[in-house]
């Protein structure tokens, strides 16, 4: 059975955790899957929009506990830092990421869903960070204050108690709650919308938002400068000012 279900349908991406006999907790199989999809996701130029989601009961319980058992240390630290780098981030993935969440986001999962770039949660969903009460360091804690405002990380990580789908709506991580058997439509809804707008400036913009987040004003510019004039001179430009004055959509070839 594979760990990551991935399919391709016009210019989305879906990409499914299938391990719902164990929460879709990653092990060190599902990391490779994904690191693999990543990267196809990434370079095949007719996907514009990627939605994430899990198989079964839960969106992803965490880092598997099994394998973590066989070598616990030796597991998370490649899941953040070696081979088994689940992030998209990781791999420079400028597209758009819709995540549809529902159960469990724990842990590696939570991170997974919060690299994701908009996300769709069932009103059943718990974000976590489960580690320090079975007593192992959170070792995603340096990056954690790039997704969720300081002092709910911390009580998330301090207390080991997760919030609910509600709480993460009020502090801005979570873009919708739908009813469980909706997460998935609406995430399509969302990424449907999405490609009806510029690939080559939606692709510019998620990467100058990620790459500008940490520079200072003048090294932000110089990224800028790089990067949109590509855009603004492309074919896409000239065809979107013609579908702008003939009152039709535009059709993207993304040069």
């Amino acid at each position: 059975m594979l760990e990551v279900l991935y399919e391709k349908k016009g210019h989305l991406a879906f990409i499914r955790l299938n391990r719902p006999d164990s929460l879709n907790a990653i092990n060190k199989a599902m990391a490779k899957e994904l690191i693999k999809i990543w990267i196809d996701f990434r370079d095949d130029k007719n996907l514009w929009v990627a939605i994430l989601s899990g198989e079964g009961k839960s969106f992803c319980g965490g880092a598997d506990l099994k394998e973590m058992e066989r070598g616990q240390w030796q597991f998370r630290q490649s899941l953040l830092y070696g081979d088994e780098r689940i992030g998209p981030s990781n791999y420079e993935v400028w597209k758009p990421i819709v995540a549809a969440v529902h159960g469990h986001v724990y842990g590696a999962g939570l991170l997974l869903a919060l690299e994701s770039d908009i996300i769709v949660a069932a009103e059943d969903a718990l974000f976590g960070i489960p580690e320090t009460r079975v007593n192992v360091p959170f070792l995603t804690a340096p990056f954690i204050y790039n997704y969720l405002p300081r002092n709910v990380a911390n009580e998330m990580m301090y207390t080991s108690k997760p919030i609910g789908a509600k709480r993460a709506y009020d502090v801005s991580v979570v873009n919708r709650i739908v009813s469980l058997g909706q997460i998935l439509a609406t995430a399509k809804e969302i990424a449907d919308d999405i490609c009806l707008c510029g690939p080559l400036a939606n692709q510019a913009s998620k990467e100058l938002a990620l790459r500008c987040r940490h520079m200072d004003s003048q090294s932000a510019i110089a990224l800028i400068e790089h990067i949109a004039p590509a855009v603004w001179n492309s074919e896409d430009s000239v065809e979107a000012k013609k579908a702008f004055l003939e009152k039709r959509s535009p059709s993207w070839e993304q040069k």
